[in-house]
């Protein structure tokens, strides 16, 4: 009997392993379009409908520009502004030099679309730069940032990935433990 819970190392080890690999599909996921924050307005194409994420790209550890980016979605062939949802909890991946925030998602339809940075903030971003700017008083090098579209992953999914690492480790420790204890 006591050998039947050595069958939770496979387990564990099989969840553990397609957590992993999920949260790497979610750090990767594929970029359609970039464009620097000094340029004020890109074009670029979806070619498919779908959920989409703006996401804020640039270096680590120095002062960066939310709160001062208002980002406009426009659909160019009908001219409708795509409106943009602000992400209560937002996403980031880090690298060691660089990191990318989540600040916007959005649904549109295959197209061609105009982004645009005209300065206007949401009223939390512009909270959280004013709180900022008193901290630090050097201008934002917007070379150093870019604003990036990305397909959207749901954050449930990074949680779901987070919590089946955990419950494999924990399986896989089970698997081991009980067989010695028992």
């Amino acid at each position: 009997m006591k050998y039947l819970f050595c069958i939770l190392i496979p387990i564990g080890l099989s969840v553990l392993i397609i957590s992993i690999k999920h949260i790497v599909r979610f750090a990767n996921a594929k970029m359609l379009y970039e464009m620097s924050c000094t340029s004020r307005e890109g074009i670029f194409t979806l070619i498919t409908q779908g959920k989409y994420g703006i996401w804020l790209s640039g270096k680590q550890f120095i002062k960066s520009p939310i709160g001062e980016l208002g980002i406009k979605l426009i659909n160019q062939q009908t001219g409708k502004n795509i409106p943009l949802s602000a992400k209560l909890l937002r996403t980031s991946v880090n690298g060691f030099e660089t990191g990318r925030i989540e600040l916007y998602s959005f649904w549109a339809e295959e197209g061609i679309y105009v982004i645009s940075l005209d300065g206007e903030g949401s009223t939390g971003d512009k909270t959280g730069a004013f709180v900022i700017n008193a901290i630090n008083k050097h201008p934002v090098n917007y070379s150093q940032f870019s604003i990036q579209i990305r397909e959207h992953i749901p954050v449930m999914v990074l949680v779901l990935c987070i919590l089946g690492i955990i419950l494999g480790f924990m399986a896989m420790a089970l698997g081991i433990i009980f067989p010695i204890v028992l």
